[in-house]
């Protein structure tokens, strides 16, 4: 099932009222046959059932078109059974994975922090695998006020230490309550030193700043 935004037009009929003043009854003329106008004169509104087909947007208010995926598997019980994304992100393969055991890794984390929001409490990450074998990534670290760090897109590559997220990286109000970043592209994610969780490679993609994103396993 395709979902699509747009407007909805309605069409709303109109009258067309013809007459004229009566003349008193002792001195009118017999009355004429009545006019009918040809509907080149007046184009009436044809009443229909059909839906009207929504128009094609140009330029930057064109809609990009929706596809509903079907799960198969997900990582957390409650998640939705299908996801809505844009047809332009859906890729032509599934998933590469090249190792097993670290993809089984990955679909049973443990959470994600980012260091400016703390390490103490981590936040979801929910991962779906849809009918194509595609692996869709969500993940969200909340702090204090409006700080918060989010991740959107999907895993186009597992390995034994590192996977690949396309997608877009968003953080807000961390570590300051101005700092705004948001870019999306391909990222790399590695295990370095043994430790428990993946760990994003490219550290200063913002502001110059540091920022230590985690996923745990």
């Amino acid at each position: 099932m395709n979902m699509r935004r747009g407007a909805i037009f309605a069409l709303v009929s109109g009258g067309l009222l013809l007459g004229g003043c009566v003349a008193p009854a002792e001195s009118a003329p017999p009355a004429p046959p009545p006019v009918v106008q040809s509907q080149s004169e007046y184009e009436l509104p044809v009443e229909t059932d059909k839906e009207i087909a929504e128009p094609v947007s140009a330029g930057s208010t064109h809609l990009t078109a929706l596809s509903d995926r079907v799960i198969l598997r997900k990582n957390i019980a409650e998640g939705p059974s299908i996801i809505t994304v844009e047809t332009d992100e859906i890729p032509d393969t599934p998933t590469k994975i090249t190792d097993q055991a670290a993809a089984d890794r990955l679909f049973g984390n443990s959470g994600v922090t980012l260091q400016w929001i703390g390490w103490e409490k981590r936040g979801p990450v929910f991962i779906a695998i849809d009918e194509d074998g595609v692996w869709w990534f969500n993940a969200e670290h909340k702090g204090e006020g409006d700080a918060r760090l989010k991740l959107e897109g999907r895993i186009s590559e597992i390995g034994a230490d590192y996977f690949l997220f396309q997608g877009e990286i968003k953080v807000a109000g961390a570590p300051g309550a101005e700092r705004f970043c948001r870019e999306n592209r391909e990222w790399r994610f590695g295990i370095t030193q043994n430790r428990k969780y993946w760990r994003l490679r490219e550290f200063e993609w913002c502001d110059r700043l540091t920022d230590y994103i985690d996923i745990y396993f």
